[in-house]
Formats: structure tokens, C-alpha cells, sequence
């Protein structure tokens, strides 16, 4: 079912005296040991837990694609190397080595009657590395694909499929080839410090799902989130909605979103000033503006520059959150659901308030990314 965060009251008292309420989360770190007591009790199974929920089939396509698959009848085969290595890095602490992998590939062999290896690691450690990251990045959205189209119409915002934007950084061993692919920020002396990596995810509201996401250097011409988001575009599809923070916040991405089908909910960027006075008003500090279209940035193609629209009407509305111990904050959003009898200023909040939760999933989005890192 859809996760919800706890509700407390975020209010903005009106001129009438009432009270807008919206939706944080109360306390992430319970969220995230909740979390972790369902992994725990999965992969406390014998055998390849896996196997159970992850068939086959989808891994034996995903590589096939890929002219990955490898050891089709081997205890080292490509199916039976993802089950235990997504076992692996789902799994904390010591538990989460080698040795752990090749006892449940030993385990699982006893129970479907084939042939166990060795307990020696060196065999699984060099199958491991034949895991072709395209394949496994290709796997992991078909199965989060697969999951949002089977959730529950009642787990969607307002029958609509929303899905939070947000991005991270992750820190690896310092490895040459780590150190080559991901080199260290300018601000590390040489020799002191970790590779850095910048990331940035989709995850679905629905199902908490990592939709797709992209992996690159932490600094460099085009590796900031703006433009991993870009590449990632392909992955929101017509009718979804993105909910994202201001640093996404520009015309430019607004505009290809809104040529994909795709609407917007996002924090106004703190570069841009807002003026309740100006626009059609819709309601208590809720308005229609217009944005203009810029200059073409350098890394859009004039083709696609001449299909961005010279301007776009978007709607402005703005509330407050109040947290117990803390100063009042206020928050200014952007939309593309300018329908205010459709959408209320209250559920438009709401939507913004839920990309609270990309923050608590982050956790599980650095383990995405070092298992695709583990992989190449």
C-alpha cells in the first residue's frame, strides 16, 4: 500500500482564522528501521529468496537482451548470480559478503537437487563481475514498471501516477578504476578523500519503487542533476506527474515535461521572485503567472529549442509549514494544474509535501547505485 508519512500539522492560519494542514514525515529514521525489519525477515530464508519473487524468465530476457546471459546450467549461471548478489547488497554488516553469497547458492542448489559448488568464493566472485550493469539497470525498471502498473488505482495521487524526483551523492573505495570513472572533487587534496559519484532517482509514490535513475561524476561539463534528470526523461510517460525541489525548478525542464505529457509540481527556485499581486487570482495566496521562454541554453539543440513555446502559464500558490521545535518555513510551489477546482490549493500541497518521502528513500537509492557500481 501507498506510504504515507505520519501526519502532523503544518498550519497557515487565513484571514478567517483557519488552518491549511499538509504532510511531512514525522520521523524518518523509524520509517527506514521499518524498512529494514521486512528486508530482514526476507532474506532470513534459506536459499535464494529471490527466486521466489523475481522469476527467471525477466532475468534470462533482461541479459538475453544484452548478450549477457552466461553458465545457462551451472550453480554460476546469470539467474542464479542476480538472486544472490541482489541478496548480497540488500543485506548489512558482515553478512553481506562473498562468502554469505556462495553459502546460499550452496543452500538453494541442495533444495532444487543440482549440484552445489565449492565454498570457495573465487568462482562467484568472477561470475559476479560478468554481470552486464546495462541489463541489471534494464531489469530493475522493468520490474519497477511492472509494480506500477499492477499497484491499486486508491495507491495513486488523485488517479494520477506521481512520481518524486531527487538526487544524492554516494561515496566508493578508492580504487583506480573507482577513481578513473568518478574522479575526486577539486576541493580534496590528492591522496586524501573518496571517488564521489552524483545520482539523481524516480521513484514512484505508489509503490516506493526506484522507476530509473542515473549515475555520474560528481563534477564536469554536464554532470550536475539538471542534466541527469534530463537523461532521464524517457522514463516519465504521458499523464505522469514530477514532483521535484527547486533546484529542477527552470523553464527549460517545465517545458520538455509539458511536450512529453508530463505535469510538474515543483518548490520555486530561489532565483526567481514571486508577487501574489499580479496574475489571475485564484485563491488566498494562489495565482496564474506566466513564465517567458529564455535564450537556447547551450545543451539544447536548436531543433528543440524551436519546439519549446514562447511562453507557459503555470500556477503559483504558496503555504506554510510549521514544525514543532523549528521556525516556520514557507513554501512557494509551481505547477502545471492550473485547474483550481480540479486541483484545491490543500491537495496541491499535499503533492508537494509527499517529496518528503524521496528523502527517506535515498537510503535505498545509494543501494541501487553501488549494486549497479559492484556490478560494472
Amino acid at each position: 500500500m501507498i506510504w504515507k508519512p505520519s501526519l502532523v500539522l503544518l498550519p497557515r492560519k487565513t484571514r478567517e482564522g483557519h488552518f491549511m494542514n499538509a504532510e511531512i514525515p514525522e520521523n524518518a529514521d523509524s520509517r527506514s528501521a521499518s524498512f529494514r525489519q521486512i528486508t530482514d525477515a526476507f532474506l532470513s530464508q534459506d536459499g535464494l529468496p529471490f527466486s521466489e519473487v523475481l522469476t527467471a524468465e525477466k532475468i534470462q530476457n533482461a541479459f538475453g537482451r544484452n548478450s549477457g546471459l552466461f553458465g545457462m546450467n551451472d550453480a554460476y549461471s546469470t539467474v542464479i548470480v542476480v538472486w544472490a548478489f541482489l541478496s548480497q547488497v540488500l543485506k548489512d554488516g558482515k553478512e553481506a559478503s562473498c562468502q554469505s553469497a556462495v553459502a546460499r547458492i550452496v543452500s538453494h542448489c541442495l533444495e532444487v537437487g543440482v549440484e552445489p559448488p565449492t565454498a570457495d568464493t573465487g568462482d562467484y566472485c568472477k561470475a559476479r563481475a560478468k554481470l552486464s550493469l546495462k541489463a541489471l539497470h534494464e531489469l530493475s525498471n522493468e520490474v519497477a514498471a511492472d509494480l506500477e502498473q499492477r499497484a491499486d488505482e486508491t495507491w495513486s495521487w488523485k488517479k494520477r501516477h506521481a512520481k518524486l524526483i531527487d538526487g544524492f551523492t554516494v561515496t566508493m573505495p578508492a580504487t583506480p578504476e573507482n577513481e578513473a570513472e568518478f574522479p575526486h572533487p577539486r576541493t580534496q587534496r590528492k591522496g586524501v578523500g573518496l571517488p564521489i559519484a552524483r545520482a539523481v532517482a524516480i521513484l514512484s509514490l505508489a509503490t516506493a519503487a526506484v522507476m530509473d535513475a542515473a549515475i555520474g561524476p560528481y563534477q564536469g561539463k554536464e554532470t550536475g542533476e539538471s542534466a541527469l534528470l534530463r537523461s532521464l526523461l524517457p522514463s516519465l510517460l504521458s499523464g505522469d506527474i514530477a514532483v521535484f525541489d527547486r533546484y529542477y525548478c527552470s523553464f527549460m525542464m517545465f517545458a520538455l515535461l509539458q511536450l512529453q505529457g508530463v505535469d510538474v509540481c515543483a518548490r520555486l527556485h530561489h532565483m526567481r521572485k514571486s508577487d501574489f499581486r499580479k496574475g489571475e487570482r485564484l485563491g488566498k495566496d494562489d495565482h496564474l503567472i506566466v513564465w517567458t521562454r529564455p535564450v537556447r541554453p547551450a545543451w539544447m539543440d536548436q531543433a528543440t529549442y524551436d519546439r519549446i513555446p514562447a511562453t507557459l502559464e503555470l500556477r503559483e500558490l504558496r503555504y506554510s509549514v510549521v514544525e514543532k521545535g523549528r521556525r516556520t518555513k514557507q513554501i512557494t510551489v509551481v505547477t502545471t494544474l492550473t485547474d483550481p477546482e480540479k486541483y484545491s490549493h490543500e491537495e496541491i500541497a499535499e503533492l508537494y509535501g509527499f517529496r518528503w518521502n524521496s528523502e527517506v528513500y535515498q537510503t535505498d537509492c545509494t543501494s541501487s547505485a553501488g549494486l549497479y557500481q559492484l556490478a560494472a
